[in-house]
């Protein structure tokens, strides 16, 4: 298929000082020009005539099932208590339940912009009908807890089908191995983890620091920080790792994540919702460190949107640091955008506006009231705009969202049974 893009502004993220007043050529789901384009017969153009076109967006930490648990419990006064309620419920989900729970999250994630998403959850070949389906692009994590024996088991019964998707969408879902958390996870997981990751190429994706008493019971149980103890395990390498939270890491940890390359995943909204603390994105940044911006789950945010989420981590960040601004909106769209791309391992695909890119865009309404006027364009993306605002979404060089309108979810009969699902859910918590 043949898409035009025509008359837009385009903010291709590859350079702050680049932006472009064109057209956007895309086939068989390839950016092949950017400019004046001529003699493009296309198939479907796009008008984009008062529209700013960004690189779609990329959340880089999510829990997408974790939709029926919005705003569930509660009565929460830690991470700790949250998870021992979440996961009572966990256990009681379906296949079923977790393909039409994904569902609804990437409706609502393709509502916002978002078009690839890294997912840390359970029964993946449900996950990956849900994306397939939808024509979007997914990391499906190989989740693990517990200890070695668990774990070889997890990887013999999922692997091999985690393998056989990669192939069958020519690497549009891909996947990782995702060991819980160190308090969650025994040495032995970690290193069946990093090993299962060499052997396949693809990425370790696991939760870090996410607490005070994470770090202080990992200095009292290891005698090391957690991204210390990672490392002795031989965890902590630049080819094939990257990290959500990191809220309280010191300096070492920091020249470690440095040096190695490691990406972090900030997830504002779930750490100040959860009392966990608000990550030092500015010292991070400032140390070299590469920042990407993930969600979270639905139930610890409570959406999946990632404009709401720039924005939390530009504010936070300047009340916490008491300097207004005090990171530059450009850098905070390269973390939504090419910055979540790299720590998914998809630098070369999505995250920029390039020829030789698959067509993974939005067109945001430069009209809104909201946006209005551009003195800047960076800081109208992150601190203006809305999810609302953005009207159009390509992914792949399909149409999946077209003046608000979702073209590949049946939304009213995914929300139906979504409903019915969560029904049934609570009803087996009561047997």
């Amino acid at each position: 298929m043949k898409v035009l893009i025509k008359n837009g502004t385009i903010v291709p993220v590859s350079d702050k000082n680049v932006l472009y007043n064109t057209d956007i050529a895309i086939e068989d789901g390839i950016i092949v020009a950017i400019g004046d384009v001529k003699n493009f017969n296309s198939d479907y153009t796009v008008d984009a005539t008062d529209k700013i076109v960004l690189p779609a967006l990329v959340n880089s930490h999510t829990h997408a099932s974790m939709t029926f648990f919005r705003n569930f419990p509660n009565k929460i006064d830690s991470l700790q208590s949250w998870l021992s309620q979440i996961w009572v419920y966990e256990d009681l989900l379906t296949e079923e339940d977790v393909y039409i729970g994904t569902k609804l999250a990437i409706a609502e994630m393709i509502s916002s912009g978002t078009t690839t998403f890294s997912d840390f959850y359970f029964f993946q070949e449900a996950s990956s009908e849900a994306i397939k389906e939808a024509k979007v692009k997914a990391n499906l994590g190989l989740t693990l807890f517990g200890d070695a024996k668990e774990s070889e088991k997890r990887v013999a019964n999922t692997l091999p089908s985690l393998k056989k998707i990669k192939q069958q969408t020519n690497g549009a879902i891909k996947f990782d191995i995702a060991p819980h958390s160190i308090y969650t996870c025994s040495a032995g997981t970690y290193k069946i983890a990093n090993e299962v990751a060499k052997e396949n190429n693809c990425k370790v994706h696991t939760h870090i620091s996410e607490t005070e008493k994470e770090v202080s019971d990992s200095l009292k149980e290891f005698g090391k920080r957690p991204l210390q103890y990672l490392d002795s395990l031989g965890v902590v390498d630049k080819n094939h790792l990257y990290l959500a939270h990191g809220i309280f890491l010191d300096q070492s940890e920091q020249d470690l994540l440095k040096e190695k390359k490691i990406p972090l995943v900030h997830n504002p909204n779930s750490n100040a919702i959860l009392g966990c603390g608000i990550a030092p994105i500015k010292k991070y940044l400032e140390n070299d460190i590469l920042i990407a911006l993930g969600t979270d789950g639905a139930s610890s945010n409570n959406n999946l949107d990632l404009f709401l989420e720039m924005r939390q981590c530009g504010l936070l960040s300047s009340a916490t640091t008491l300097q207004a601004r005090s990171i530059d909106p450009y850098e905070i769209i390269k973390m939504a955008t090419i910055n979540g791309a790299i720590a998914l391992g998809r630098k070369k695909e999505i995250g920029t506006i390039e020829v030789g890119k698959e067509g993974d865009l939005i067109l945001i309404d430069a009209n809104s009231v909201n946006m209005l006027p551009h003195n800047n364009i960076y800081s109208s993306l992150v601190y203006s705009a809305k999810s609302s605002d953005v009207v159009t979404v390509v992914s792949g060089g399909n149409i999946v969202m077209e003046n608000r309108e979702l073209k590949t979810i049946d939304i009213e009969s995914v929300k139906r049974d979504f409903l019915e699902s969560w029904e049934n859910i609570k009803k087996r918590a009561t047997r």
